[in-house]
């Protein structure tokens, strides 16, 4: 949800030894699905207002298409054995070989089919709701901002789903965890019986080179691993040693003049700029 130009899609791809299918992406930003549909063309884009998403659109998405394979292919190797089994009726001078051959495709169906039972494919709902009514420089207006409609309409439509997500995750500005928006949400997660943890990080404590202090909600079913009281923000998380690399390992070496800030632009907003340099770390 609100997926832009496919950051988690990206952010996904990163992870070692995790595969993942993305369903469904939705927004509705044209110029951002254009991009979204050339970094990941094998996605459904949906462009469209989340007010009018419901619940049975998101339940056709949400089904277990690995699982269904896996099914599949059980039938299809049972189909093999019962081939087999009709051949060992009908041979006589090779029964014995072709039965014992049945007999193994049979095995063979039985041991997919129970893979089959106990595959199962896990639910993550991932969003970043639009920022403006919850960011400090803003009027703040919280759940009477307009731009909040969308997300408050998607989780009254998640609690009548068939199936409810085993994982959440949101991203949010700082400011979003004082919100009623963020209450209300709560209280879906509270109602369903999740599990939660928030979290202030700024992307700079992950290892890249930029200061933004970004809020994360994480929900699942399951407890949490680590200890701690659910309603507390996390500032800190374990990642390891983390070396800050420098801004010129994202940098092109020569970007071209169109790039290049005007003096009219810079005589405006020049003094609200960071400045930095290629050896910058942050």
């Amino acid at each position: 949800f609100y997926s832009g130009i496919g950051g988690y899609h990206t952010a996904l791809s990163l992870l070692p030894n995790t595969p993942f299918s993305v369903v469904g992406a939705f927004e509705i930003s044209s110029n951002a699905n254009l991009v979204y549909r050339l970094n990941f063309p094998d996605t459904p884009v949906f462009e469209t207002n989340l007010c009018g998403l419901t619940a049975s659109k998101l339940d056709a998405l949400t089904q277990t298409p690995h699982a269904d394979h896996v099914t599949s292919e059980a039938n299809h190797v049972t189909s093999e054995a019962d081939h087999v089994t009709s051949e060992a009726d009908h041979v006589t001078s090779e029964a014995d070989h072709v039965t014992s051959e049945a007999d193994h495709v049979t095995s063979e169906a039985d041991h997919v089919t129970s893979e089959a039972d106990h595959v199962t494919s896990e639910i993550l709902f991932v969003m970043s709701p639009p920022c403006q009514p919850f960011t400090r420089q803003g009027a703040r207006k919280d759940n009477l901002d307009p731009r909040t409609e969308s997300v408050l309409h998607l989780f009254d439509i998640f609690s009548e789903l068939e199936s409810l997500p085993d994982y959440f995750l949101l991203e949010n500005v700082q400011g979003f965890e004082f919100s009623q928006t963020r209450d209300r949400i709560m209280a879906f997660f509270s109602q369903h019986g999740y599990h939660v943890q928030e979290y202030l990080l700024n992307s700079n404590q992950l290892g890249i080179p930029n200061s933004r202090l970004r809020y994360f909600l994480l929900a699942r079913k399951r407890p949490f691993p680590v200890d701690g009281k659910e309603g507390t923000i996390r500032r800190e998380v374990d990642m390891g040693t983390k070396v800050q690399p420098a801004l010129s390992q994202y940098l092109d070496v020569n970007p071209g003049p169109e790039y290049e800030l005007g003096d009219k632009f810079l005589g405006k907003w020049g003094r609200l700029l960071d400045i930095v340099t290629p050896s910058s770390t942050r």
